[in-house]
């Protein structure tokens, strides 16, 4: 249970008086407590709220959201009129959601939250701004649940720090009050788990890269049958889709998928490292030329050094036969980023299904 904060006017040598929570509209003024400072909550840590009332696919709305220096997403869940156990559940299947979102969903929800706040700022700008930071490589790998209540039920207690400790599931509950003294007006906070014990436990859980490169080749049909036919594969339209192709070295291996909804199209070994597509050269029957000159669509950014497309020279070890081929099961791994170094154990096993399907052995 959270421990009771108690609080006491003390004037003079008279008796100390105790000041006891107030009820009133505590939780409906608390949402809006929390979106104008977040620190309330987030402290030692630091959050920044990109969203309010976000509506899902699975129905209700996220009361808030917000992102950590690391692009981790946190869901705030309010519990308000809710039962514990409605709480709970909730929290739980709004953060199923919100694990499927790519980086340009996340963008978008911001976008849509300034929009409210009379704001455009990007958020790559605002985050930049806020944390001092450039906005990671790779966003909403990993996220978080945090109910917020002024109590809740041991049972319902029981079942967040069970699923906390024995399977690493990343929610607490922190726990508010709220005192008024005359014109003044105060909130103590309790954690259900320190925050730094929970980090602990996370940490614990063994995380291992495998050594396999995950990438996405996420372009038309015809920019990827060229590539898989003449050996690259390619990024652009922004640096950070761009950036990451810089992690691929002479000689790693990567697994490539072809796109949201296409599956794995193949999987390679790097040759060279990336280089813009105006400098890049392919073999056409027998004859070198640019690659510009095999898909003429990649010279949309020849003039924009902003968004150019950079190429990355493959040889493959297995492709399927077109861009309709691609390989996909349920449980395998896939995310938005250009280029990861997954460390979940959904790409051991998406690497692992692949091997066998594919008929890749290591020697």
């Amino acid at each position: 249970m959270s421990l009771e904060t108690g609080f006491w006017r003390i004037q003079g040598g008279s008796k100390p008086q105790r000041i006891s929570p107030t009820a009133m509209d505590f939780e409906a003024r608390l949402e809006a407590i929390l979106e104008s400072d977040i620190a309330v909550v987030s402290e030692p840590r630091k959050w920044m709220v990109i969203g309010r009332q976000i509506p899902t696919d699975h129905g209700g709305r996220i009361d808030l959201l917000a992102i950590d220096e690391a692009g981790t997403v946190i869901v705030l869940e309010l519990k308000r009129d809710k039962t514990d156990r409605e709480v709970v559940s909730q929290v739980l299947d709004y953060a199923s959601w919100v694990e499927e979102l790519d980086y340009a969903q996340v963008a978008t929800l911001f976008s849509k939250y300034c929009q409210k706040n009379g704001s455009t700022v990007p958020l790559e700008d605002a985050f930049k701004s806020y944390f001092g930071v450039d906005i990671p490589e790779e966003i909403n790998a990993e996220h978080e649940m945090l109910i917020v209540a002024a109590e809740l039920h041991p049972e319902s207690e029981r079942v967040v720090k069970y699923l906390q400790k024995n399977y690493g599931v990343p929610v607490n509950a922190v726990f508010f009050n709220f005192f008024k003294d005359g014109e003044s007006e105060y909130l103590s906070r309790s954690w259900l788990v320190e925050p730094s014990s929970a980090e602990e436990a996370a940490e614990s859980r063994p995380r291992r890269w495998n050594g396999e490169y995950y990438a996405v080749f996420g372009y038309d049909k015809e920019t990827v049958e060229a590539g898989l036919k003449y050996g690259f594969m390619i990024a652009g339209g922004g640096d950070w889709y761009a950036k990451s192709l810089l992690a691929l070295s002479p000689g790693d291996r990567v697994w490539v998928l072809l796109g949201s909804g296409k599956g794995f199209g193949g999987v390679a070994e790097v040759l060279e490292p990336r280089q813009p597509v105006d400098d890049f050269m392919v073999v056409r029957d027998g004859v070198e030329v640019p690659v510009t000159d095999v898909v003429p669509g990649l010279r949309r950014y020849l003039d924009d050094p902003e968004k150019t497309d950079y190429a990355v020279r493959l040889k493959w070890l297995k492709t399927v036969p077109s861009y309709n081929n691609g390989v996909w099961e349920k449980g395998f791994f896939a995310n938005q980023n250009t280029v990861a170094k997954p460390t979940v154990p959904e790409w051991d096993y998406t690497v692992s299904r692949l091997k066998t399907i594919w008929d890749i052995r290591d020697h």
